[in-house]
């Protein structure tokens, strides 16, 4: 969420609005606040500076040289798409704050957008919840030295009847962990996207939801669903309303799931990303690092399946990944 944006109150009526409207505003929280100082070196702070202001949320590592984050986290608010169209220009600074150097900074690379999902409506101002995510390659792989989450697909039937999450963010200046929260899968709320009770403010988005206790990444915290006319969504005389099961979609935070497609998507951007790193490591001209769907990226890839006798496809695949690193150390 952009630093420029209106911080919204923990408690909020939403009121005066246009009839049937659907308000998408990043991570309000609905309940009891449990979180905890929380000290992993695989979540880190996403910060870009944009004509429009200072962007800032919470990412995650998710391999040895790439994050996953929000959509809106990297590319702004609608009215800055509206401008500028998502691209691989919208360099962004991933600082590891709970990894230090010996000078006692903490860790930190530029992160370049890779492959996003179809998060703008056909008028850049619908958004779709569920495709609110975006892969970023680093220009300093940190998850070879401090490791990553392993993201995954979670099945409905796992989380039945229990509270087996937890969520990471930054929203109160430090990282901090919900250690306990848990989901509601209904098809109804903003397709493709989860209801959650995880505690999610201003600066969360992006942070994971995984399976507690585990490095398994099943989701990010993005953003919250509140509709006109809903009364005020507070926590019960116990302190631990969940997610209202009355059919409303008021009282809950919404979060990306990781599908298999995005899954997909996000390995074979790793791939890619891998391969264009190493080619450069070997002198070719493959392009800007994460600008892997640009003509230079294949030409490069071309380049060298010519020079060592492969079938000259100048696709990046795992094996062509593999014959390059074997190229780099080898000689």
């Amino acid at each position: 969420m952009l630093a420029f944006m209106r911080k919204v109150p923990f408690i909020a009526r939403l009121g005066g609005l246009a009839s049937g409207a659907v308000l998408l505003v990043s991570a309000w929280v609905f309940y009891f606040d449990d979180r905890r100082p929380s000290h992993s070196s695989m979540v880190g702070i996403l910060t870009i500076e944009l004509p429009e202001g200072r962007g800032r949320g919470t990412a995650v590592l998710v391999d040895a040289c790439g994050i996953l984050t929000t959509f809106h986290a990297v590319f702004g608010p609608w009215y800055v798409t509206a401008i500028r169209k998502p691209s691989h220009e919208f360099v962004a600074t991933f600082t590891l704050t709970e990894a230090t150097q010996l000078d006692g900074a903490s860790q930190s690379t530029s992160a370049t957008p890779v492959v996003w999902g179809n998060y703008l409506g056909p008028d850049r101002q619908f958004r779709r919840a569920g495709e609110d995510w975006v892969y970023l390659v680093l220009e300093d792989c940190l998850g070879l030295n401090y490791g990553y989450f392993n993201i995954r697909p979670l099945e409905p039937e796992e989380l039945e009847g229990s509270e087996e999450l937890s969520a990471i963010g930054y929203s109160s200046g430090s990282q901090m962990m919900d250690p306990r929260c848990a989901i509601e899968i209904d098809p109804s709320v903003q397709a493709g996207a989860w209801q959650h009770d995880c505690v999610l403010l201003l600066g969360d988005s992006g942070g994971p939801l995984f399976v507690r206790d585990t490095k398994s990444l099943v989701a990010l915290g993005s953003s919250a669903v509140a509709r006109p006319g809903e009364p005020i969504c507070g926590a019960d005389t116990s302190g631990a309303t969940a997610i209202r099961r009355d059919g409303t979609v008021a009282c809950a935070n919404l979060a990306v799931p990781l599908s298999r497609e995005i899954i997909a998507r996000v390995r074979d951007a790793e791939i890619a990303c891998g391969v264009q790193r190493v080619l450069l490591q070997l002198g070719y001209d493959a392009g800007p690092l994460g600008s892997v769907d640009e003509p230079k990226a294949r030409a490069a890839i071309e380049q060298f399946q010519r020079s060592v006798g492969l079938d000259v496809t100048g696709e990046a695949t795992d094996s062509l990944w593999m014959i390059l690193l074997l190229q780099l150390y080898m000689g």
